[in-house]
């Protein structure tokens, strides 16, 4: 597959969703934005390192400390098995302090940078456990996703000339996040993050069928290069669990019918048809912090033109797993968080 979004012939339908975006929104007060960034200060201050050990196993227990309506919110959308994106804005960010734009994720290191780090993980921690990559920005828990020079036109999250397809996260393993959480802190222009969902009662029943069964191949992206800690490429269904709330698991660029299973491709186009159709802008701004539902939408971004001037988009991001236990078998030690 392309990143074009031109259907196939037999395919091309109107531009109309056929499911409509279902994301919860709620905004901190400015009392409890204080909150949060008193407590994540003093996580800053308590954890020299924010992806320790002691500290990621500590968060669960801190983030009961969060305000009492943040915590109440979170968890209802956290039982909402529809839900795309959870969005949580007024969340605390000193753009000053925070300092320029860094030119490449490795040069991430400004205090105010860590507290916003801090506020990330603990909201994260009201879904699950935060967990990483060994591929992914040299085995970082918390990654930065910003425009670097020379990726305008790649296939990976510093990329910005380029749009970057929707996917589900990591959709190659079974280790997966089940959210994915992004802090925007800067964010200067239009460039929007985009998400898409399936809608089943929009699909013929045969093929549902064929999307629920191990009949696709699934590539690691380009940001895992090419030692992603699993099989090159993985065999499995784009949908499972309920008819109700199907997970999904697909990404456009890296997800392919089995060679001569021309009743799986034609599936896989009916399906790429509609997340084409059903996609939509979801816009950040200075102070949202959005969980993406990584098993009910894929999601991805619009192109936009980086200035390298200190002042272009910035998001600090984290994967999240409900259940850390599913993923130990990609993690070298039950003390280690990344996988690979």
């Amino acid at each position: 597959m392309t990143r074009s979004e031109t259907h196939p012939s037999h395919l091309r339908a109107e531009r109309t969703r056929s499911i409509e975006p279902r994301v919860t929104r709620l905004t901190l007060t400015p009392a409890e934005a204080r909150e949060v960034d008193e407590l994540a200060r003093t996580v800053v201050r308590e954890y020299a390192d924010l992806e320790s050990h002691a500290c990621l196993t500590d968060l669960r227990m801190i983030a009961h400390d969060l305000p009492l309506r943040l915590r109440r919110e979170v968890n209802r959308a956290r039982l909402d098995d529809r839900l795309h994106v959870l969005v949580i804005s007024g969340n605390p960010v000193n753009d000053q302090e925070l300092g320029d734009t860094p030119a490449h994720w490795r040069d991430v290191n400004t205090p105010e940078a860590r507290v916003a780090g801090a506020v990330l993980l603990l909201e994260a921690a009201l879904l699950g456990d935060a967990i990483g990559w060994t591929t992914q920005q040299e085995g970082r828990v918390l990654t930065d996703v910003l425009p670097i020079q020379g990726m305008e036109d790649s296939m990976v999250s510093s990329s910005s000339h380029a749009a970057l397809a929707w996917h589900t996260e990591d959709s190659f393993s079974p280790y997966r996040s089940d959210y994915v959480g992004l802090f925007c802190l800067r964010s200067p222009f239009d460039a929007p993050t985009t998400v898409s969902t399936v809608d089943l009662t929009a699909l013929p029943e045969s093929v549902v069928r064929v999307l629920m069964e191990p009949r696709f191949l699934f590539t690691p992206d380009h940001s895992h290069g090419t030692h992603s800690g699993a099989p090159d490429v993985v065999r499995a269904a784009v949908l499972e669990g309920s008819l109700e709330a199907p997970v999904l698991r697909i990404d456009r660029d890296f997800t392919a019918a089995v060679p001569g299973d021309t009743e799986a491709e034609r599936a896989l186009e009916h399906i790429v048809a509609q997340l084409d159709n059903n996609l939509y802008d979801l816009h950040l701004g200075q102070g949202d912090i959005g969980f993406i539902d990584n098993r009910n939408v894929v999601h991805g971004r619009r192109p936009f033109r980086a200035r390298y001037d200190g002042r272009d988009r910035w998001l600090r991001r984290v994967n999240i797993a409900v259940d850390l236990r599913r993923t130990r078998p990609g993690r070298a030690a039950a003390d280690i968080r990344t996988i690979g």
